[in-house]
């Protein structure tokens, strides 16, 4: 019978001999300690591949299962975030609160096998995409840095909203977010193109197209990923929070040398794809194709067109590699010049009013500086009695009949400036028919719900409507919570321009046929109190009464 003992002792020794085998290889070096060194020199890296995962473990430690579906929410981020890449992100569109929330309702349907109510959806849409949020705020993951001797924050953001040019909120998936939906499923990044393409190759060869057309579609935004990748690390050397460079060679080498690579997989690919296109068509021309294959047929052409996309974007991911090397310099080139630049700490002294507890009204010093001032105009009366100049400038006297032409067409300008003086109009005329009944006042929630039963929550997802709101509460002083906008009898002759709340609500009350009925209007807000019009718009409460005086 074998001694156990006896086992251990070889075991024992041949761990020694293996060790000195390891040591001699690495010049003398202990083993244990270059984990140790590779343990510094990686951490960074593994807690940045971590820190994706964080907002997820978050979602699941604040699972409620108090109500029905709110359980769901962690689980259901899993599709809201693949909706928002496949319906969103290759399809370069925003996805809008309305979008998701009819998906979500057919999803739900095919899941669970059963319809649910439409304001039920509506709060799950709400508390998925609050979640995804965080409230609004991004996650923050403390860590600690070896290298630097302190602890750092690291920021996770899943998602962001847009405003479309026709005031439509919209939301977006962010690369984090698609870097979270990747990672739980696939391989490292460096090897994503060289991996899905390896795997598309062997999927045509096998004539597996089902699986071949989801792989040539994550190999699609892998590309993209890659594309977006750039801008990500200009905004961070610009905003300073890229160190030494490294991001942006990993980045640059990742591409430059795998790009041979994959080229070359690429050609392999598009040549599967149209060895199993030839191989079709031949079958159908000679009328021997079943149904199924001429179905087959059409996917295969479908996939041709992804890779056939895949492999012009990943062209131009080369050239973008190269044009990265001068945006790169030119970015230092800022930083560099802004060194001393004098620099006014404003999240410091954000942070210092609010663990202060000092009134709201308190920011507008901390954000005034950062607004157009408003400068009336004025003319000095003494003007007209000085010398006039009468000779026109070159510049004048060479215009063109084309700069005339030019000077014609319509800017972006002034497209926006009328839509937004059109919709302020609507949003007033609204308002003070809203005001003409026995009590004279109206609340900003019953104001918005009389235009959402009468038009639709488009009409207040408009980002004009925030803006009128806005608008309407300016120009009060500091600790007033009231503003009154008077306009008379909308009898004062008024410019195209509307270029105050008072002319807005002239016009609107000559619309309104308000005339000896309401003359001026009392905007009152509540700071304490905050109201959500609809799900993920929340504002501050506001009280409106018509007044004649």
């Amino acid at each position: 019978m074998m001694d156990p003992r006896r086992n251990i002792l070889v075991h024992d020794e041949d761990d020694i001999l293996a060790r000195e085998i390891i040591r001699e290889n690495i010049g003398g070096k202990d083993p244990e300690l270059s984990l140790v060194d590779d343990f510094l020199e990686e951490l960074e890296l593994r807690l940045e591949q971590v820190k994706v995962y964080y907002p997820i473990m978050e979602l699941l430690r604040k699972r409620k299962t108090e109500e029905e579906f709110s359980g769901l929410v962690p689980e259901l981020c899993f599709l809201t975030l693949s909706y928002l890449i496949y319906e969103g992100k290759l399809k370069h569109k925003g996805i809008t609160f309305q979008d998701l929330q009819a998906f979500l309702a057919k999803a739900l349907q095919q899941i669970m096998t059963r319809n649910l109510e439409s304001e039920k959806t509506r709060k799950l849409t709400v508390e998925i995409l609050d979640g995804l949020q965080n409230g609004g705020r991004n996650f923050i993951l403390n860590t600690y840095s070896f290298k630097s001797g302190n602890f750092r924050e690291k920021y996770v953001k899943f998602l962001e909203i847009k405003q479309s040019e026709e005031g439509v909120l919209q939301y977006y998936i962010t690369e984090q977010g698609v870097d979270f939906y990747l990672k739980t499923k696939e391989f490292p990044e460096e090897t994503q193109i060289t991996i899905n393409l390896l795997l598309f190759q062997k999927q045509m060869e096998k004539g597996a197209f089902g699986f071949a057309y989801e792989t040539v579609r994550r190999l699609n935004m892998e590309v993209q990923k890659k594309k977006d990748r750039k801008y990500s690390l200009l905004e961070a050397l610009i905003y300073g929070r890229l160190d030494l460079g490294e991001a942006y060679n990993s980045y640059h080498h990742s591409i430059v040398m795998q790009f041979q690579e994959e080229a070359e997989l690429f050609t392999t690919a598009v040549k599967n794809v149209s060895s199993a296109y030839s191989e079709y068509v031949e079958r159908i021309n000679n009328g021997e194709a079943t149904d199924k294959e001429i179905r087959t047929f059409t996917l295969i052409k479908i996939i041709e067109k992804e890779i056939s996309r895949a492999q012009t974007l990943h062209t131009q991911l080369l050239k973008e590699a190269v044009g990265f090397t001068k945006e790169y310099d030119q970015a230092l080139a800022v930083r560099r010049k802004a060194i001393f630049t004098e620099r006014f700490n404003f999240q410091g002294e954000l942070e210092k009013l609010m663990n202060q507890n000092e009134k709201p009204e308190a920011l507008k010093f901390l954000f005034e500086p950062l607004l157009n001032p408003y400068v009336r105009k004025s003319f000095n009366p003494l003007r007209v009695l000085e010398p006039q100049r009468v000779t026109k400038s070159r510049q004048e006297d060479e215009e063109s009949p084309e700069s005339d032409l030019q000077a014609g067409r319509e800017t972006i300008d002034h497209l926006t400036g009328r839509r937004v003086r059109k919709n302020f109009l609507f949003y007033a005329t609204r308002l003070l028919k809203a005001l003409d009944t026995s009590k004279r006042q109206i609340g900003l929630q019953d104001f918005c719900k009389s235009l959402i039963d009468r038009y639709s929550e488009d009409i207040v997802y408009n980002g004009d409507f925030l803006s009128f709101l806005l608008e309407m509460n300016r120009d009060k002083s500091i600790g007033e919570h009231s503003r009154i906008i008077r306009f008379g009898d909308g009898k004062i002759q008024l410019d195209e321009e509307l270029k105050t709340m008072e002319e807005v609500f002239i016009q609107a009350a000559l619309a309104a046929h308000m005339e000896g009925k309401i003359n001026q209007v009392t905007v009152q807000s509540f700071p304490e109190e905050e109201v959500e019009l609809l799900p993920g718009l929340k504002i501050t409460n506001m009280l409106f009464r018509g007044e004649r005086n």
